[in-house]
């Protein structure tokens, strides 16, 4: 005679059976989250070729820089460069050479995103810096705030040369154009 489980085996087999499919789906996100990157990054890498620079790749460091950023935009409801520190410290770790973030809230597809930063003479400098080889990008989604979605790009030179930080000529001036030197400031921390 055959005994049938207990309610607790057959519960034991549904938790297992949910966790399994809790996985699957979270590897799906993932999987998709990463396609959808590579996308990002070939758009961007084509749009610098046109400009005659060279092409981007994913970075893991930036992406994780990126997504707490756009996380923390999504949680507060606001666009704000600052919301997850600021940018000097978030992306200090990453030893990069010249770095730069776009922001963007409240755009539906990365190509509206895309195209809102093309057209932005900040932002734009930001996706056209010379040397930069590597990017971060995320979204993050809160369908209680009056954005909804929030993106965040990080891009950067990490190359594996050394990353030397240009010391101030004498008396103190960069020896960058001053108007340049206010624009970069003003972009870094407001556009």
């Amino acid at each position: 005679m055959m005994s049938r489980p207990s309610g607790a085996a057959v519960l034991q087999v549904h938790r297992r059976q949910a966790a399994k499919a809790v996985c699957l789906v979270a590897g799906l996100v993932v999987t998709a989250t990463l396609a959808q990157a590579e996308d990002m990054a070939a758009m961007i890498s084509q749009y610098r070729r046109e400009h005659g620079l060279s092409a981007v790749k994913t970075d893991p460091q930036l992406t994780e820089i990126a997504e707490r950023q756009a996380k923390a935009m999504a949680a507060a409801g606001i666009m704000d460069h600052s919301v997850a520190g600021s940018f000097a410290s978030r992306i200090a770790a990453a030893h990069t050479g010249r770095a730069a973030e776009n922001i963007a809230a409240g755009t539906k597809t990365w190509a509206e995103t895309f195209r809102a930063w093309q057209t932005s003479p900040g932002h734009n400098a930001n996706l056209l810096q010379a040397q930069a080889d590597s990017i971060g990008i995320a979204v993050a989604r809160n369908d209680k705030t009056q954005y909804k979605t929030f993106w965040a790009l990080v891009i950067a030179d990490k190359s594996p040369k050394t990353h030397e930080h240009k010391r101030p000529a004498k008396g103190g001036a960069s020896g960058e154009n001053p108007i340049s030197g206010v624009k970069n400031f003003v972009c870094k921390y407001f556009c």
